[in-house]
């Protein structure tokens, strides 16, 4: 009687070992890449603590969601038929899944440690390409593995079957040891500054979003723009190499601070809340390429833009810690709250033309309401822009170029009320929308011959920007009386239209005329005043460049802790001559100023 009980058992045991085969050899390799997703992320936010807790709700959570993908992809190839059929299929598809799981993580790893190069710490960047080289080894043996037993239709032993156990296990503890490996550097110490005195140069410098040679260069020589001209031709000029993912708010930023965004922490996206990974935790970074923001942040969309998210002082910080007071309009991440500047107007503060500045983007907090004295009017902004860029603008065209009329006015003014204030710094994005728009045209026009009227439009609205442009410069070098030192400046420029879009130019009339602002396209750099060497071509200036070059230029040394070089070409030999290169630790441990 006992018999028919114990074949129902065997029975049963073959269920549910085939079950177990099945339903573990399809979410084993989805919950291994969902492990080291979770590890990426922590990889790629330092800020988020590196605990035994959020670690493993980050792990529970990230390897639940693509073991059950990997799980319902694998069901078609492993579900049992006939019925009674061993589950060979899914013992053989597992290694090769946990091949492809390793394969992917180590991609994963090279791709965002070249991706991110200048958004991560040095050292956890070095940290990720380390982790990346123990998965592609570990990948490396599990495909070795599985071709063997595909190739000779040998049964996996209990070796092999341990030895793909342990690859993955070590991954998993490659991955968290090297993350644990990484230690930030300590704060400097606060130090007073020491300065000594002497007649500097007012310092101006004007961010123009967008801006390239590729325009300037054309239309100078053409005579449309005679201060551009000048100025190429008296002061020193090159192409601005910019940083890759091409992010506004951080390139920016990196130019102010002559810092990569991995120092100043300012990465150009508004960041994520992850309180399920641990309380008050933000996703700053996001992993590229997965469609992350759609289903890795759990639908939560992102926080309001934090009101302090730089982590590194600005030239208009540091100066005044130097005893040169500066004011600044419209830059990102310009934190007017800190007061140190003498005025400060943030570019949310510019953000909509037609309704209110945000709370907090103005200082001293009197500015923020005479700033809207300056706000230009509709209509009189629109008959003046009338025939110049079209019979009527589009919106976007109409509010980008308000906009730049709104931060001119009120920069130049502010500039003059504070006779003391020795450096200004004004950004201009109204150029990023023409660009956008229609700099494709200028392009075809300029350097390809198109005489097509939609062609020749959009090259006469990114002219007319331009020629804009150039009078404002011209009277702001024409009310200067000392001296003074411009620089006129583009975190990155504007490219034609390339791929499908480029092809389909021949095929639409219309298309094709737009510009490309991403894969970081060359900036511009240009100076122009006291010290500057006439006709100077500088080559090879980059983004982190700038910073240290204005310091060396206001006749400062240069801080060690800055990515940039000073670009030494652009000065005259007298310049030079009188200023040494010298250096200092760190102008990040400066005493501020005392209050006036």
């Amino acid at each position: 009687m006992a018999l028919p009980s114990e074949a129902g058992q065997a029975d049963l045991h073959r269920l549910t070992r085939r079950w177990l085969a099945i339903l573990g050899g399809g979410f084993a390799p989805g919950a291994l890449a969902g492990i080291h997703l979770a590890g990426l992320v922590f990889f790629l936010n330092p800020g988020l603590p590196f605990a035994a807790g959020p670690v493993l709700r980050g792990v529970l959570l990230y390897g639940s969601l693509l073991g059950l993908a990997s799980l319902a992809l694998h069901l078609p190839f492993t579900w049992p038929f006939p019925r009674r059929r061993p589950p060979r299929r899914a013992l053989r598809v597992l290694p090769w899944g946990l091949t492809v799981a390793l394969a992917i993580a180590a991609l994963l790893d090279w791709t965002h440690a070249s991706y991110y190069a200048y958004y991560l710490p040095r050292g956890i960047n070095d940290q990720l390409i380390k982790t990346a080289l123990w998965l592609s080894l570990g990948a490396l043996i599990a495909f070795y593995t599985a071709l063997l037993h595909s190739l000779h239709r040998r049964r996996y032993g209990w070796r092999s079957r341990w030895g793909l156990a342990l690859v993955a296990l070590l991954s998993v503890f490659a991955t968290v040891e090297r993350r644990a490996a990484f230690q930030p550097r300590p704060a400097p110490a606060p130090r007073p500054a020491a300065v000594e005195g002497a007649q500097r140069p007012r310092l101006w410098v004007i961010g123009v979003d967008s801006a390239t040679l590729d325009a300037i260069l054309p239309l100078a020589g053409q005579g449309r723009l005679p201060f551009f001209a000048a100025a190429l031709q008296n002061g020193a000029h090159g192409r601005l190499g910019s940083l890759s993912p091409t992010r506004r708010d951080a390139l920016w930023t990196t130019l102010a601070t002559g810092k990569f965004p991995s120092k100043h922490g300012v990465t150009g996206q508004r960041p994520y809340p992850a309180g399920f990974l641990a309380p008050g935790g933000e996703l700053r970074l996001l992993p590229t390429g997965l469609s992350f923001r759609r289903w890795g942040t759990l639908g939560q969309g992102p926080l309001p833009a934090p009101s302090h998210p730089r982590q590194a002082l600005a030239l208009w910080e540091i100066l005044p810690r130097l005893r040169v007071p500066a004011g600044v309009v419209g830059w990102p991440a310009a934190e007017p709250a800190s007061g140190e500047a003498a005025f400060a107007l943030s570019d949310h503060y510019f953000r909509d033309l037609r309704g209110g500045p945000e709370a907090g983007s103005a200082w001293p907090a009197d500015l923020f309401d005479r700033g809207l004295l300056f706000r230009p009017n509709a209509r009189e902004l629109e008959a003046s822009l009338r025939g110049r860029f079209g019979p009527r603008p589009p919106r976007e065209l109409f509010d980008a170029l308000g906009n730049d009329a709104w931060r001119e006015a009120l920069g130049r003014s502010l500039a003059e009320q504070a006779a003391q204030v020795e450096a200004v710094f004004l950004l201009l994005p109204g150029l990023r929308e023409v660009s956008r728009e229609s700099f494709g045209g200028f392009y075809r026009v300029s350097f390809e011959g198109d005489q097509g009227s939609a062609a020749r439009a959009a090259a006469e609205r990114v002219t007319a920007y331009y020629v804009q442009l150039d009078a404002f410069l011209a009277d702001v070098w024409s009310r200067e009386k000392g001296p003074h030192l411009l620089a006129v400046v583009s975190a990155y420029g504007a490219s034609p239209q390339r791929g499908w879009r480029r092809l389909w130019k021949d095929m639409a009339p219309g298309a094709g005329l737009g510009g490309e602002l991403t894969d970081a396209p060359d900036g511009v750099l240009l100076l122009y005043g006291d010290g500057i060497r006439p006709g100077a071509l500088v080559t090879g200036a980059s983004l982190e460049d700038v910073a240290p070059t204005l310091l060396y230029g206001l006749g400062f040394p240069v801080a060690r802790d800055l990515d940039g070089q000073v670009l030494t070409s652009a000065f005259d030999k007298p310049f030079l001559a009188r200023n040494p290169l010298t250096f200092f630790p760190s102008y990040e441990g400066l005493a501020r100023a005392p209050a006036q």
